[in-house]
């Protein structure tokens, strides 16, 4: 199944509305993927706590691991398991283990190469 193919049918089981993250091509919107990269980074950085993010862009909980099922390396779709944050659905008192930060180390690269692997011009 094409990457956009892929996007639109799983955005659109989770709600409908996340459907706007895309663009003409029904591929993930740079200015998306740029948003999900700066919250990756402040998570990472303690800037931003899961319950802050749940609150601020709960989007992102469902933009991340769509980004990762559509545009990942395999290892980070295994890493994806592990991350304790992305179960918690924004409870409060949630730390970042060890396993939150590879993941989310792992995304960061992710989500600094999507401009290279894209499938489409924008």
């Amino acid at each position: 199944m094409p990457v956009d193919d892929f996007l639109v049918t799983y955005l659109d089981t989770i709600d409908e509305r996340l459907l706007e993250y895309l663009d003409d091509d029904e591929e993930l919107r740079l200015d998306a993927v740029r948003r999900l990269r700066l919250y990756t980074s402040a998570l990472l950085d303690g800037s931003v706590t899961p319950e802050s993010l749940a609150d601020d862009w709960p989007d992102w909980f469902h933009l991340a691991p769509a980004f990762v099922a559509a545009y990942g390396t395999d290892e980070l779709a295994g890493l994806e398991n592990a991350p304790v944050f992305l179960r918690a659905d924004g409870e409060e008192d949630v730390h970042l283990v060890d396993a939150d930060r590879a993941y989310l180390r792992a995304l960061e690269v992710q989500l600094d190469m999507y401009p290279e692997m894209r499938t489409t011009d924008e």
